[in-house]
């Protein structure tokens, strides 16, 4: 993979799953990584994983692995983070959007039609996995700006695409990727790289709970591991000509065959989009 060596990233909602895989290969090119979420200590999360242990094994990895605990359905805790990253840095190179909170039962285990679903649900969707990436990438930008170049990348979900899981989830991540178009729009007379990125169907901590309980539509056997999406990142993050990926939504599958790398275990995993029939 390519070498990201003295460039700063953050990465939102990295204690697990997809953030902690990209954290990770951000660190493995020698990046500075930021790394936000709310889990500090083992035991208050119905799954393990802390930011502290992700920026541990982020800096043995050959990075500098950074934890900040941030809430990110608080706008105030999000520019507080990036005032710190302003005054310690000066700058950001890459930003992942990453982080997405919502009702556990709305996604998979309880699959029901939007009116038998709480009103509420729209709001945990747009809130932490639509609105806190607007504002990390308005208080980012600026960073950026100062150096004339940059990258945001937001995860997004192939229910930006297709229907998945239920009305609010497949709407907040077609407002993802359109954000990233518009952002790209406006971004791209400033050097500044933006693309939606969907990951396939990743092995994350809760999909292996899932998956051990019999409650998820595929098996593991053609998963992704969360690093998959990180190295997808870094492959783009050191391309030159990056911009031209701009305004994309690109899959995690599809980069790893442009690019040529593989999972952790030498593999190229399924593509998602022909499992789930989505053109």
């Amino acid at each position: 993979m390519g070498d990201l060596s003295g460039q700063v990233a953050v990465v939102t909602g990295a204690s697990r799953g997809i953030g902690k895989g990209i954290a990770l290969e951000l660190g493995a090119a020698g990046a500075r990584v930021y790394l936000t979420g709310r889990t500090v200590k083992e035991g208050t999360s119905e799954f393990p994983g802390t930011i502290g242990a992700t920026a541990k094994e982020v800096t043995e990895l050959g990075g500098e692995g950074i934890a900040i605990q941030c809430d990110h359905s608080d706008d105030d805790a999000i520019i507080a983070l990036w005032e710190h990253i302003a005054k310690e840095e000066g700058h950001c190179d890459i930003l992942v959007n990453n982080v997405f909170t919502a009702p556990e039962h709305q996604i998979i285990k309880d699959p029901k039609g939007f009116w038998e679903l709480p009103i509420g649900i729209w709001d945990e969707v747009m809130h932490v996995g639509c609105r806190s990436h607007y504002v990390s990438a308005h208080e980012a930008v600026p960073l950026m700006l100062k150096q004339g170049k940059g990258l945001i990348v937001n995860i997004s979900s192939f229910a930006g695409a297709g229907y998945a899981f239920n009305l609010a989830y497949g709407v907040g991540k077609a407002a993802v990727d359109r954000m990233a178009k518009d952002m790209a729009h406006e971004l791209r007379e400033h050097d500044i790289t933006c693309f939606s990125l969907y990951p396939g169907w990743v092995a994350t901590e809760h999909i292996k709970q899932r998956s051990a309980e019999g409650s998820l539509p595929f098996g593991l056997e053609k998963a992704e591991t969360p690093r998959f999406s990180g190295r997808a990142v870094v492959a783009v993050a050191t391309d030159p000509k990056r911009m031209e990926k701009s305004g994309q939504v690109l899959t995690s599958n599809d980069l790893g065959r442009e690019y040529g790398f593989t999972d952790e275990h030498g593999n190229q995993p399924g593509n998602l989009f022909q499992q789930m029939g989505i053109q």
